[in-house]
C-alpha cells in the first residue's frame, strides 16, 4: 500500500518511503481513525463539508533498517519537497492530489501544513501532514417563480410640449390633455418659470407649456 502525492501542476510524484502509522480523517461532525498497514477497503463519506486528513508517521534514515520501502526518497528530500509546495503562495495551499494505492481513495486536496520533527534520532523524521480535499465550487443563479407569462414593461411617456397659439388658455390646455380644465393649476405649476407674463391668465403665441408626465397615457 503506498501513498502518493501527486503536483498537480508539475506531474511529480512524491511516494513516503513507508505508509504513515496513523491516518485521521475527519468528514462533517465524524472523526475518523485508521491505522494503514490494516486500513481494508473503506469508503469515504460524501458530505458537503471538505474532508480533512491528517497523516502521523516517519520518514526513515538511510541507516535505519527497512528492507520494504516504497520509495529511496530521504528524509531531507521529503522535507525539501514539502517545503517547496508551502512555498508556492497558492491562496488556499498547494493544489495537490492524494492517491492510496490498493483503495478507491484518489482524492485533489490542498496542502494545508506540514511539521517534521528530526527529535527521533538514527536520522529518521516523525512529520504530521495535513490535507485537505478540494471540493468543486459552483454557483447557481436563483430565477425568481415565473407565472409563464412574459411581464410586458410599458415604455415610459416621453414629455410633451404643446406650442401656445391665439386664443389658448391654461384651462383649455389642461381640458385638451387631461380632460379637466379645473387642472390649469397643475399646468401653471409646472410652467410658471418658463412662461414670460408670470401671470396665469395671460400666456402667449409661440410659448412652449409643457405637459405633466402624469397626464401622458
Amino acid at each position: 500500500m503506498q501513498f502518493t502525492l501527486l503536483d498537480l501542476a508539475t506531474k511529480k510524484a512524491l511516494i513516503l518511503p513507508i505508509p504513515p502509522k496513523l491516518m485521521t480523517v475527519i468528514t462533517g461532525t465524524k472523526v475518523l481513525t485508521f491505522e494503514p498497514t490494516v486500513l481494508g477497503e473503506i469508503e469515504l463519506p460524501r458530505g458537503r463539508l471538505s474532508n480533512q486528513f491528517t497523516l502521523e508517521g516517519m520518514l526513515p534514515g538511510e541507516d535505519t533498517p527497512i528492507d520494504d520501502r516504497d520509495s529511496e526518497l530521504t528524509p531531507d528530500e521529503v522535507v525539501a519537497q514539502f517545503r517547496e509546495w508551502e512555498d508556492s503562495k497558492r491562496p488556499g495551499g498547494k493544489e495537490l492530489r492524494f492517491i492510496v494505492t490498493e483503495t478507491d481513495w484518489n482524492e485533489p486536496v490542498f496542502l494545508r501544513n506540514f511539521e517534521p520533527d528530526y527529535s527521533g534520532g538514527y536520522g529518521n523524521v516523525m512529520y504530521t501532514l495535513t490535507l485537505t480535499e478540494q471540493r468543486p465550487f459552483a454557483v447557481k443563479e436563483v430565477k425568481p417563480e415565473s407565472s409563464g407569462k412574459k411581464e410586458v414593461r410599458k415604455p415610459k411617456p416621453k414629455p410633451k410640449t404643446h406650442i401656445v397659439k391665439k386664443g389658448d388658455t391654461l384651462w383649455a390646455i389642461a381640458k385638451k390633455y387631461n380632460k379637466k380644465g379645473a387642472s390649469w393649476t397643475e399646468l401653471w405649476a409646472a410652467n410658471k418659470k418658463n412662461l414670460k407674463s408670470g401671470n396665469p391668465n395671460k400666456i402667449y403665441p409661440g410659448e412652449k407649456v409643457v405637459i405633466p408626465a402624469g397626464w401622458l397615457k
